[in-house]
């Protein structure tokens, strides 16, 4: 509409949003898992969500800062509603190298494929325990925590998409759902 104001279609999505800009540093992490947080305490009251969210934060911005292979990068974070159904959505963009890629996408399509995250998760922990300085267990951890999770590669930017269907108040309180 021309004059700024909403249309009825408005009224059955609410959003809250923040989107950052960052130039990947290991510095920059915790800071920003932390502001990941923040925003889940203020969207939500689902402490468990809020923790989970956190460490996926931390997680996929400590990759960025170890494989971006640009000066750019990308959080956004949502908590949006619409038509009665709440979705928490965290995505991440960075530039990586071709080798790269093709590694992360071997391993983002086995865990995805995985019938048991968390069982594939420990089996990770045991594979690289003996391997100085190597892990890759944090896109494993996002998962086993059982959080919904995608990716897209276009050309040399790697998008991921963490996210969590949440129960409406009154049915959390119920002790409705898992």
């Amino acid at each position: 509409m021309a004059d700024g104001s909403a249309d009825s279609s408005d009224a059955a999505h609410n959003s809250l949003f923040i989107r950052l800009a960052f130039v990947p540093t290991p510095s920059l992490v915790s800071g920003i898992a932390r502001l990941v947080s923040d925003f889940c305490r203020t969207g939500l009251s689902d402490l468990d969500v809020t923790t989970r969210f956190h460490m996926a934060a931390h997680e996929l911005t400590e990759n960025i800062a170890k494989y971006s292979t640009t000066s750019r990068a990308s959080l956004e974070i949502e908590l949006s509603e619409s038509e009665g159904t709440r979705v928490l959505t965290m995505r991440t963009k960075n530039r990586a190298s071709p080798d790269r890629l093709v590694e992360v996408e071997r391993r983002l399509k086995e865990l995805l494929s995985a019938p048991d995250p968390a069982q594939l998760y420990d089996r990770l922990i045991e594979e690289t325990a003996p391997l100085e300085g190597v892990s890759g267990l944090g896109l494993a951890r996002i998962r086993a925590e059982g959080l919904d999770f995608n990716y897209e590669i276009k050309g040399d930017e790697l998008t991921l998409i963490v996210q969590e269907p949440l129960l409406q108040p009154a049915a959390r309180a119920a002790g409705v759902g898992g």
